[in-house]
Order: C-alpha cells, then sequence, then structure tokens
C-alpha cells in the first residue's frame, strides 16, 4: 500500500470529514424549547444543544407560565425539554395545557430525579420521554431527533403490573404544592386562551 492510499491518508480523511458533513446536512432541523428555572444550567444545556447541527434551541424559559404564554401566541416548537422541580411550579403540572396547545410538540421531561410515579405521570400526561440531566448529551440529543418507539427506554426500571385491588378505590394522597401549582397553570391557560380568541 502506498503513502497516499488507505484509510488514514490526508484524502481519505477529507472524503470521511466531508460526508459526515454532508450526512449531518441532511438531517432535518428540529426546534427546541427550554424550560428550566435555573438560568446557568438552562443557558449551559441550550448552548450544547445548539452546538449540534440540525438542533436549534430557539428559546428559553425560566418557568411554565412564560412557556404557556409562548405557546398562546406563537406555534410551538418540535421539542420542549421541561424540568420536573422548577420552584414553586411542578413540570408535571404543565404537560397537560401545553400538549392542549400545541399537539404537534413532543414533551420530554428533563429532571435530575428519577421517580417512577412522576415518570408515569408525565408519560400518562402527554409527554413522549422522561430523561435525566445526568444522561449523557448524545443520548438527550438522540432522543430530541429521534423519538423512541417505546417511552420505557431499558435504561430505567420497570414497575410490574399489579393486579387490581378489591378494596374500594382511594383518592392518592394530595400535594398542596402540586394542587397549587395546578390550579394557577391553568388560570393561566384559561387566561391565555380568553385573550387569543
Amino acid at each position: 500500500m502506498t503513502e497516499n492510499s488507505g484509510p488514514n491518508t490526508p484524502t481519505a480523511r477529507a472524503t470521511i470529514k466531508s460526508d459526515l458533513r454532508t450526512s449531518q446536512a441532511l438531517l432535518p432541523n428540529v426546534s427546541v424549547w427550554l424550560v428550566d428555572d435555573n438560568d446557568r444550567f438552562r443557558t449551559l444545556v441550550a448552548e450544547l444543544l445548539s452546538r449540534r447541527d440540525g438542533i436549534q434551541c430557539a428559546r428559553q424559559f425560566s418557568s411554565p407560565d412564560a412557556l404557556l404564554s409562548a405557546l398562546a401566541s406563537k406555534p410551538g416548537p418540535d421539542v420542549i425539554l421541561l424540568d420536573v422541580q422548577l420552584g414553586d411550579r411542578n413540570g408535571l403540572d404543565a404537560v397537560r395545557p401545553i400538549k392542549s396547545l400545541a399537539r404537534s410538540t413532543r414533551v420530554l421531561m428533563y429532571t435530575t430525579c428519577y421517580d417512577q410515579e412522576w415518570r408515569e405521570q408525565a408519560l400518562s400526561e402527554g409527554a413522549s420521554d422522561y430523561l435525566l440531566k445526568t444522561d449523557p448529551v448524545d443520548k438527550v440529543v438522540a432522543r430530541i431527533r429521534f423519538p423512541a418507539d417505546d417511552p420505557t427506554p431499558n435504561s430505567y426500571p420497570r414497575r410490574r403490573s399489579k393486579p387490581p385491588a378489591e378494596k374500594s378505590p382511594q383518592k392518592p394522597p394530595t400535594n398542596p404544592v402540586t394542587e397549587a401549582s395546578a390550579r394557577s397553570l391553568m388560570q393561566t391557560l384559561k387566561r391565555l386562551r380568553s385573550l387569543w380568541n
């Protein structure tokens, strides 16, 4: 083999880089909005995502109320990365109002805390996935670009379904912060709808 042939030559490397750029250019642009109450973390994630070809982190919000206000007046993005714990707000309570304003937008929960009940609630409310902030950025990018067929990733433990209890159904314990957050979000959504109509 000569010095100018093979995969490690400058010409071969240039061809590989060119092919890689071409394949990345073919990726559709994905518009992402990010909701997190931690300004520094939100800015860092937006910057990391924007450096990836095909991803545009177009907007950032510090609260679900600000996000809902934007959704009431503008078309939604392809994907919303939504934190669960947002100060006195709960991102889980925002999933259903988000989906009512932007049905085709995929909501990906993006949190520091893996909680099976939160995950199940998020998915039942309409979220497409439940990601952890400790997940590698490549995994987050992959889920933004290519939605998982099964929103229950193998990396998370699955709860075995229990047979239905024969006792009378009991109302689950309530969380006053979550209930207040949900009421506030619904009031904001009603106000925004009345302004929009």
